[in-house]
C-alpha cells in the first residue's frame, strides 16, 4: 500500500467514504503506522479531519491503542487533542 501511495501522488488523500472517513482515519484506526507516516508526509493531508460522527484519526488511533500513531498525530500542530465527537468524547476517552 505504501508503494501505491508513492506511485500515485495525484490521488485525493482527503477523500471521504459514506461515513465521512478518510484514508488517514482508516490507517490510524487500523494501526498501519507506515501508511500513516506516508499520508502525514503529504502537505495537503487534513490530519484532523472529522467523520460524520466528528471522530478524528487521533480518536480512531487512541481507540485501537496504537500509541506510536497517537504520538505521530499529537506531534502535529494541526491536530486538536481535545476535540469532541458527537457524543462529547475526546480522543483520550477512546484510549483502550
Amino acid at each position: 500500500i505504501v508503494a501505491l501511495l508513492q506511485a500515485h501522488d495525484n490521488v485525493d488523500i482527503n477523500s471521504k467514504d459514506n461515513d465521512g472517513r478518510t484514508p488517514l482515519s482508516f490507517a490510524a484506526g487500523g494501526g498501519h503506522k507506515a501508511i500513516v507516516e506516508r499520508l502525514l508526509a503529504r502537505r495537503e493531508v487534513k490530519a484532523d479531519s472529522k467523520d460524520d460522527n466528528d471522530r478524528t484519526p487521533l480518536s480512531w488511533a487512541a481507540m485501537g491503542g496504537y500509541q506510536s500513531i497517537v504520538k505521530l498525530l499529537l506531534a502535529r500542530n494541526d491536530v486538536e487533542a481535545d476535540s469532541n465527537d458527537k457524543n462529547f468524547r475526546t480522543p483520550l476517552s477512546w484510549a483502550a
